[in-house]
């Protein structure tokens, strides 16, 4: 599992949430945690801010300035309570750039997708897109309601053949590691260049068995009339999964699931977490 897991942490309304479960990650791993608190979550906040009366903005500083200190102090505190060491980061700036720099001391971000009912200061959407394509770093997508027992005991792997699915399956190692069940799901594969190439039915299990992870299920898809996302999640229902493992920007209709209209509505649905490489 990766030395050090990095934990984004703002004034969201789910930040609770994914400092406990990214603790307990850490915990379950024996990784250190970053948790790491951009001093702005929105791009052109403070520039905004501005406007205001100099009184209003006063207030709004200490109150920010509050809330990442009682922030700090929760986040170290469960950390010392679950014996993971702990550090604070507390970058200037824009969120996204800070949170692409400090995930790349670590060898995981945990994050979730925005909830449009937060206020301004924590809103950003696709943060976790913008993050996972600029840092080089997976990053760890969880949804935002649901109880998570496990992550990484069943995991579904979605293959395409495709570069970003193969750094996908490398960056999830630590987990995989450790999983008890893996699922492989293909979706509307390219037969024909599978036998061009040669390649074998059996070569992907046979490659995950040689890396001692579970000899996986090998399930095929077609996403006519359903979309990608839609079969993903499905599958991922029908296996029992605990962790999606996915390549964000490889295939066109991949990354119009992850990008498109339909990206907040599907992520911040999702009771799997999922984890997103590039």
């Amino acid at each position: 599992m990766p030395g050090r897991i990095a934990i984004h942490l703002n004034d969201d309304t789910v930040c609770e949430r994914r400092m406990d479960i990214g603790l307990r990650l850490a915990k379950e791993r024996g990784a250190q945690a970053v948790g790491v608190y951009p001093s702005a979550s929105v791009a052109g906040l403070q520039q905004d801010e501005n406007i205001l009366p100099q009184d209003v903005r006063a207030k709004l500083r200490t109150r920010r300035d509050e809330h990442r200190e009682a922030t700090r102090v929760q986040f170290l505190d469960k950390a010392q309570a679950l014996g993971v060491q702990a550090h604070w980061r507390a970058p200037h700036g824009d969120a996204e750039d800070g949170l692409t720099l400090h995930a790349r001391y670590c060898d995981l971000i945990v994050m979730s997708k925005a909830d449009t009912t937060d206020s301004l200061s924590s809103l950003r959407l696709n943060l976790p897109e913008a993050v996972v394509m600029a840092s080089g770093r997976p990053v760890l997508l969880l949804p935002n309601f649901g109880t998570i027992d496990t992550i990484g005991q069943r995991v579904l792997f979605c293959w395409d053949q495709r570069r970003e699915a193969a750094r996908a399956f490398s960056d999830a190692a630590p987990l995989l590691r450790h999983s008890q069940a893996l699922t492989i799901v293909e979706i509307d594969r390219d037969d024909k260049l599978a036998r061009d190439l040669d390649i074998h039915e059996n070569d992907l299990a046979d490659y995950c068995v040689s890396l001692g992870y579970p000899k996986p299920k090998h399930v095929l898809k077609d996403s006519k009339g359903y979309g990608v996302g839609n079969v993903i999640l499905n599958t991922a229902t029908d296996t029992d999964a605990d962790l999606i493992v996915m390549g964000a920007y490889g295939h066109s209709r991949m990354r119009q699931w992850i990008m498109g209209g339909a990206t907040s509505t599907l992520l911040s649905t999702l009771t799997v977490p999922v984890l997103l490489a590039n």
